[in-house]
């Protein structure tokens, strides 16, 4: 109790600062730790995805490259098929035609 009586009131404003920063600090660090946790969860299961897959062998191999062949020809298609108008007013190309895209 010897403590106490040691403490100048004058100080007391600055240990209740002190107090509030510290019950601000841990919530933001509390926050911070569960984003964090987030995103190497998500990490973890992309490597967690890719490593079964390796294990799968060719057959597994197959379907996902098909997979990711077929997406990347959907991307191209909408690619060319959003810069078709800018790119038929320039290059008029049989492309323009099978789409409407010249009169």
């Amino acid at each position: 109790m010897e403590l106490l009586q040691n403490i100048d009131p004058a100080h007391l404003p600055w240990i209740a600062v002190g107090c509030a920063l510290l019950c601000v600090a841990l919530v933001v660090i509390g926050f911070l730790l569960q984003a964090i946790s987030s995103i190497f969860d998500v990490i973890a299961g992309v490597i967690e995805v890719v490593v079964e897959v390796a294990q799968g062998g060719p057959v597994a191999w197959c379907g996902c490259t098909l997979l990711i062949i077929g997406l990347i020809a959907c991307a191209g298609f909408t690619f060319l098929y959003l810069n078709a108008p800018e790119s038929c007013a320039e290059h008029p190309t049989r492309f323009c035609q099978w789409f409407g895209f010249l009169p």
